[in-house]
């Protein structure tokens, strides 16, 4: 198994942690699971076992193995209780919450979200208004806004929800990525679908696509279209939301995401299937 050339970095260098991160990402997306997992035990690594354990427990969540996330993520829970180490609490919480919240244990996911933020930067454990919450926000805590509004999502509380991410994407806007951007432009635009503004939410599905191909997101952009196949559906536009489930499909089966590849095609055969009905009932002509 040879390594990438994934930075100019000299030969004779000691491959970092980042480095394997990204090195581990390219082999997923050439079907090799195995030999990207192996890479966080590698002896070569010099971290510490939580800083290891940390980055499997992001790769596990990212590369849509979110149950297998919860151990090393707990070894750092653990660690950063040990330590009384807050801001790596605050990290280690807001994954959790990612990987229970993929899991569909909803309730628990808010419980971790709510222990990030009461380690983090927002003062939700002193009970302070969302204005006041806001005022102590630093640069990088989005992440935990962005956790919040699933939550609120989840739980129909949708003008909380906007709130938070139109929050959220204006930091990030100003000091996050594209990926981040997107996630939030991604669920606003799922948002405003849940509410019946159609157009609004294709805008904002649109957008988070485009940032998520510009980063060649692939599971992010099968799930960006995933998303816009619904809206089409809703919308009567049935031939444009069987085209985006198929090419939704095609860049899930491209990094490997078996999981959301077949769910996706279970939908598209139900698309399918229901337009083949309406084609044929004279009543719905």
């Amino acid at each position: 198994m040879s390594e990438p050339n994934c930075s100019p970095s000299p030969s004779n260098e000691i491959p970092t942690l980042t480095h394997r991160v990204r090195w581990a990402h390219e082999l997923v997306l050439q079907g090799k699971r195995t030999e990207a997992r192996a890479l966080f035990y590698s002896p070569e690594i010099e971290a510490a076992e939580w800083e290891r354990c940390l980055h499997l427990g992001q790769f596990l969540i990212e590369t849509g193995y979110a149950s297998e996330a919860i151990e090393p993520l707990s070894i750092v829970l653990d660690y950063a209780h040990q330590q009384q180490e807050n801001q790596l609490r605050s990290v280690v919480c807001h994954n959790l919450a990612i990987a229970y919240r993929k899991l569909g244990y909803f309730e628990l996911a808010a419980q971790f979200q709510q222990y990030s933020i009461s380690w983090g930067d927002l003062r939700s454990a002193n009970h302070l208004t969302l204005e006041q919450e806001v005022d102590q926000l630093s640069d990088d805590a989005a992440c935990d806004l962005t956790g919040r509004a699933n939550d609120a999502i989840l739980q129909q509380d949708y003008q909380l929800a906007e709130q938070l991410l139109n929050i959220s994407l204006t930091r990030e806007i100003l000091y996050g990525s594209p990926d981040a951007q997107a996630a939030d432009w991604g669920n606003l635009g799922i948002l405003h679908g849940l509410q019946g503004n159609h157009t609004r939410a294709i805008t904002y599905l649109w957008k988070a696509y485009l940032l998520h191909k510009q980063t060649t997101n692939l599971p992010a952009m099968g799930q960006d279209l995933t998303h816009l196949a619904e809206i089409f559906w809703a919308l009567g536009r049935f031939q444009r939301a069987t085209r985006c489930l198929s090419r939704s499909i095609h860049y899930f089966s491209l990094c490997d995401q078996t999981a959301d590849a077949q769910t996706a095609s279970a939908r598209l055969h139900e698309f399918q299937r229901l337009l083949q009905v309406k084609q044929h009932n004279p009543l719905l002509n």
